[in-house]
């Protein structure tokens, strides 16, 4: 039996598969009516994927924004994508400055931080699937064709979701990613400033070593860079993320491997086997990272040809190139203006103990406390979120002292917010638990940091 979660994760999967399925199958159809290569419609697909992570309830005003915007920015991209074909260094200077764009708008609110993800969706898109403008031969179709997979995607992202929630399947929007501090304190650097800066240096690092190394491949370098740098919220978060892309990586080139001399009957079947694996990939994303790098893999060994008799030495490249650009992001985290995880985690803690207290001061059932009772749901999505590093390292290295374990901090706050929200919860008993927690935390902050940091 599935869980909740699993069900939910299911059904959200088989939302954005719609999207996607829509939204390649009339770009396709617009492809083959003109006579053209195909790529836009792949564009199409990859761009629903994104915009169905950030599906929610469709507001005319924030949709018109995006059909407005979104189709000229995809011909942007596919611009930068020409850059990067003809002049790369050039392009990989615009792609870098895109992106890095793209989180310095945090800082300024939530409708130039909307703006900023669709800089960065057709910016990445492009990475992933290169829809080159031909301006030898009829090149006035294809800067049409990105602007249309563009408009595409967007309504047919739309138009499923406005479905779903009609049909009340309606997916939750994937959440924004855990603010790392509400504001910088006086001389420091904005904390979106911060971020930039660290993409920046990862993307320039493994643009120089991939075009290098890898001229024919260096976007893996660069999509793991960027993958393992983007919201990474301490140190040990950003190695945790290279790890996942890693092992998911490595799992994707083993079955790629296996299933490198199927020979499909037709190219529907062809077409069928890759989107079931997408399908597999956007389901077991939400379960863990890993599985999406995984199928990843998988699709690009198919998409290169399952028969093809170099696929193995190509996939044992793109696992080097896998590590390389993981390790680019993990180096921008944790040498350009580091945030420590022992550091943020006792700082999560702390701020979701006060926000505790704060609560219990409330009478239950009045408005204030359901109000902090949304308040404290919040808290606890933000521990959740970091708690993986930390876990991962207290069970490979151990901790001479629980207590003084940042792991250990998570899981008791986590627990004191579950016993919180009972209705018949033992008022003495949880405050006596904050107050250890609290101590904990106190005594931490004087403890080395030894055995308890894992980045």
């Amino acid at each position: 039996m599935m869980t909740s979660a699993q069900l939910r994760a299911l059904y959200s999967a088989l939302i954005t598969m719609a999207a996607v399925l829509a939204g390649f199958g009339v770009m396709y159809g617009i492809c083959i009516g003109l006579g053209v290569d195909a790529s836009p419609a792949i564009l199409a697909a990859a761009l629903s994927v994104g915009l169905m992570r950030r599906a929610g309830p469709l507001e005319a005003r924030a949709l018109l924004g995006k059909f407005l915007m979104l189709p000229l920015i995809a011909l942007a991209a596919g611009l930068v994508g020409l850059a990067l074909l003809r002049l790369p260094v050039f392009g990989a200077a615009l792609f870098a400055g895109g992106i890095a764009l793209s989180i310095l708008l945090r800082q300024y609110g939530a409708r130039a931080a909307a703006l900023g993800r669709v800089i960065a969706l057709p910016l990445m898109t492009t990475l992933v699937v290169p829809v080159h403008i031909d301006t030898e031969r009829g090149g006035w179709i294809t800067p049409l064709l990105v602007i249309s997979a563009g408009v595409v995607s967007l309504a047919s992202t739309s138009i499923v979701a406005w479905i779903a929630d009609k049909l009340g399947f309606a997916d939750d929007p994937e959440p924004e990613r855990v603010r790392v501090a509400q504001t910088a304190r006086p001389g420091q650097l904005p904390i979106a400033t911060r971020m930039a800066l660290q993409m920046l240096t990862a993307l320039a690092l493994a643009f120089a070593i991939g075009l290098a190394a890898f001229p024919q491949h260096w976007s893996w370098l660069v999509l793991t860079a960027f993958i393992v740098c983007s919201g990474a919220v301490g140190r040990g978060d950003a190695i945790y993320k290279g790890l996942l892309r890693l092992a998911g990586a490595i799992g994707g080139a083993f079955v790629a491997a296996l299933v490198a001399n199927i020979v499909f009957p037709t190219p529907a079947a062809y077409a069928a086997a890759v989107f079931f694996v997408l399908f597999l990939g956007i389901w077991l994303r939400q379960i863990n990272y890993a599985y999406w790098a995984a199928c990843a893999t998988l699709i690009f060994a198919l998409l290169q040809g399952s028969q093809n008799a170099d696929i193995v030495p190509l996939l044992a490249m793109r696992v080097l190139g896998i590590v390389i650009g993981a390790l680019c992001g993990v180096a921008a985290t944790w040498f350009v203006y580091p945030i420590r995880t022992e550091q943020l985690v006792r700082k999560r803690v702390a701020e979701t103990l006060a926000a505790l207290r704060e609560g219990l001061a409330h009478a239950p059932g009045s408005p204030a406390h359901e109000t902090h009772l949304a308040e404290l749901g919040r808290h606890d999505r933000e521990l959740q979120r970091i708690a993986p590093p930390v876990n991962l390292h207290r069970r490979v290295f151990g901790a001479a002292n629980p207590e003084q374990h940042p792991a250990t901090w998570i899981g008791l706050m986590r627990g004191l917010l579950a016993e919180a929200r009972r209705a018949d919860f033992d008022r003495a008993h949880l405050g006596a638990e904050m107050r250890r927690l609290g101590g904990m935390l106190k005594a931490g902050s004087a403890a080395p940091a030894r055995d308890k940091d894992p980045g």
